[in-house]
């Protein structure tokens, strides 16, 4: 396999510590993702690219941190900023409703159930979508949180950086259990009706009964965790790095899930940089970048090197068109490559 360049957009050159967002969001022929810039002052900007015409156009600026594209509904755009602020877009970029949170470092993973909308700022928070009113806060987990807003048809699960993990009832925030005191965690996946998988920063997989919180089962894992899991049938790959910062390494890990709630590996493919983003499975591939500035793709049963491939930056999101690869990467780079 061989990927071969098609187009490269840059926003523009000579901005210093330019960072993309951790997500993206992918209509037809549009793609959005945030760009961030400065280095003792902040500004963002959340963009519009057109696929067909390599154009872009500002929708939301913002003189802080933002490191989403928000969550895209209906013509609406669901956002938080490191201002504390929520904010209700229109696709031209118009503020439908803004609700200061705690006023300090939002966390950018947010969730969207129905007509309510979940966001974390030392607690968590849940809006009315429709008017940005807070219906309830629970304050009492009041750490910091890098983890994902994880919701079920009951309940809410998220962990805390230095705190928690904690399950609430979505309909009151009225806590339903918690563990823990100084965990660190940066992920929850549903594994089935009653199994919560939480990744610890540390390096080390929690297996939780989601509904009374017990703990099942707790695994080691190759390094520290920063991605979220991806499940492909009973399999698990999951991206670590070997530190917290400035890793020179990094492992793709495939994992199958035991009766016994082991996390049984399978393989391990190991590269330069810590992993940048989730692993991307198109059919018998798997695709992933690492902090070296690499693309990778490994067969996803055998782990054995498909390709590789120099990116412009650090690469932090990666996108399966039909026969096309989308890269999003710091320094304000969109790539895209023929897959061939």
């Amino acid at each position: 396999m061989k990927l071969k360049s098609k187009w490269i957009y840059n926003y523009k050159k000579g901005l210093r510590d330019l960072m993309i967002s951790n997500d993206y969001h992918l209509t037809a022929n549009k793609l959005y993702f945030s760009l961030t810039f400065g280095s003792s002052s902040f500004n963002s900007i959340l963009l519009e690219l057109d696929l067909e015409t390599h154009n872009a156009r500002t929708i939301f600026e913002e003189n802080h941190v933002v490191r989403t594209a928000g969550i895209h509904e209906n013509g609406k755009i669901y956002l938080t900023t490191f201002k504390g602020i929520a904010y209700c877009l229109d696709m031209s970029g118009n503020i439908c409703w803004s609700t200061n949170l705690n006023l300090d470092n939002a966390s950018f993973k947010m969730a969207l159930d129905g007509d309510r909308f979940y966001a974390s700022d030392h607690g968590i928070f849940c809006l009315n979508k429709n008017t940005g009113e807070i219906i309830w806060k629970n304050e009492s987990f009041n750490q910091k949180s890098n983890c994902n807003i994880l919701h079920d048809d009951k309940f809410i699960y998220c962990g805390e950086s230095g705190g928690h993990v904690f399950c609430l009832d979505k309909f009151s925030g009225e806590v339903r259990w918690s563990y823990g005191n100084e965990e660190w965690i940066s992920s929850c996946v549903i594994i089935d009706n009653n199994r919560l998988l939480v990744s610890h920063i540390h390096g080390k997989f929690y297996i939780f009964d989601s509904q009374n919180g017990e703990l099942l089962c707790t695994n080691k894992a190759n390094g520290h965790l920063y991605r979220i899991p991806v499940f492909d049938g009973n399999k698990l790959y999951i991206g670590d790095s070997e530190s917290v910062i400035d890793s020179k390494s990094g492992n793709m890990t495939c994992c199958k899930l035991t009766s016994d709630n082991k996390l049984e590996e399978i393989f391990r493919v190991t590269v330069g940089g810590g992993i940048s983003t989730d692993a991307v499975i198109s059919d018998e591939k798997l695709f992933f970048a690492a902090e070296d500035n690499y693309l990778y793709c490994i067969d996803k049963n055998s782990g054995e090197f498909l390709a590789k491939k120099k990116t412009k930056g650090i690469c932090r999101n990666i996108i399966v068109r039909d026969n096309e690869l989308l890269l999003l990467s710091d320094k304000g780079q969109a790539e895209c490559f023929e897959i061939v």
